[in-house]
């Protein structure tokens, strides 16, 4: 599940444009929206619907829609009953799958007793990811040919002919610097001691944030080829050492794939406050209160399938060539008092003791770098993922 809130944001806000001279938003203007975000899928787990609303251009987002009743009904009657989990997520008490021959409402009512649903949705056809490759390939982006990998996914003959998928993705970080020992403050004094966790190797998991979409009608094939779910540059950390992703690829109805197309269409910077002003884009959620409300988001019933691949950057590069460090790790000599307050904030970490006179370092007694550079858990965390394969 992802939250898209701010491209609604962008598309509602974008409803009250009507003309193409310059303007400003203002947020006196605003009005806030309800925005329902829900997939449930044909696997059997605890399904999720995300609920927030529309929050001004100068406010700070995502505002998450809090303390709601959630459910999700079938024709055969069933109910699923939804909790909240975490501000604006909520997960169904039990563990469902969709079904075919059947359809599914969401239904909602917010803490202020107002009530909103969705039009039933059936479960789209089957969805198979045949393949999922890794291919060199050139992008230009924001102008500049860049260099790098995509990651490809074959749908193979299925009987949907939309899709949208979202990836998770899992990366080793590495420190900069591999020190064996830490500074620390002892009675008031400085001492180093070894240190006692793995704060050289970490792992980095990062969620897709985009709308990816794709259609077999759009190539005229029953199957899709070759369509790139991801492009990393060649000088992304991400692939530095070892690189995973897992694309989900989910079936779409064709009115589910016009709503994510017209979205992201609309969230394009060139689209934005084109001459093609767009109106208020439609989804299949409403108020039951108040035919006028408007409403954001879309409900959806999809078929799904995963695959995951790993590869290494020297699969495909020399190590010599690795991406550069995001991170400057100058090293420096601070002085003692300033050296015990970076140790207190954490913000400096060991690399040695200072031998010889002061230098273009510094003429502290300690040589240090920014934590972020001796530390891999400024970036990720030390514990491998159970799916990770060396």
């Amino acid at each position: 599940m992802k939250n898209y809130t701010l491209i609604y944001l962008i598309v509602f806000s974008l409803c009250f444009v009507g003309c193409v001279e310059p303007f400003e938003i203002e947020a006196e203007n605003f009005e806030s929206a309800l925005v329902i975000e829900g997939t449930i899928t044909d696997e059997f787990k605890h399904q999720e619907i995300e609920l927030s609303r529309t929050f001004a251009l100068d406010a700070e987002g995502p505002n998450p829609e809090m303390n709601a009743q959630v459910k999700v009904v079938d024709l055969a009657g069933n109910s699923y009953q939804f909790q909240e989990e975490a501000p604006g997520v909520y997960r169904s008490l039990q563990q469902f799958s969709a079904k075919k021959n059947s359809a599914y409402q969401v239904e909602i009512t917010t803490s202020d007793g107002r009530n909103y649903s969705s039009e039933p949705a059936e479960l789209n056809a089957a969805s198979n990811i045949d393949k999922l490759e890794v291919v060199k390939s050139n992008q230009t982006i924001n102008g500049v040919k860049q260099e790098g990998l995509a990651i490809t996914a074959n749908s193979g003959k299925n009987d949907s002919k939309y899709y949208r998928y979202t990836y998770e993705e899992t990366f080793e970080f590495r420190s900069f610097y591999r020190i064996p020992n830490k500074l620390v403050i002892v009675n008031g004094g400085l001492e180093i001691v070894p240190k006692t966790e793995e704060d050289y190797l970490c792992y980095v998991t990062e969620d897709s944030e985009s709308i990816i979409i794709s259609s077999s009608t759009a190539v005229n094939d029953e199957a899709v080829n070759r369509f790139p779910v991801r492009f990393l540059s060649k000088k992304d950390p991400a692939i530095t050492y070892r690189y995973s992703i897992l694309v989900k690829q989910y079936s779409l109805s064709r009115e589910a794939y016009n709503f994510y197309e017209v979205l992201n269409e609309l969230s394009g910077s060139e689209s934005l406050f084109s001459q093609n002003q767009p109106g208020f884009v439609n989804g299949n959620v409403y108020s039951v209160d108040n035919a006028n409300e408007k409403v954001l988001g879309y409900f959806s019933v999809s078929a799904v399938d995963s695959q995951r691949i790993f590869f290494d950057f020297t699969d495909f590069y020399d190590r010599s060539e690795r991406p550069d460090y995001p991170y400057n790790c100058t090293i420096r000599r601070p002085e003692y008092l300033a050296l015990i307050n970076a140790i207190e904030t954490d913000v400096l970490g060991l690399i040695s003791k200072a031998n010889g006179p002061g230098d273009n370092e510094g003429t502290g007694p300690y040589r240090m770098a920014p934590k972020p550079c001796v530390d891999c858990r400024a970036f990720g965390v030390n514990v491998k993922p159970d799916f990770w394969e060396d």
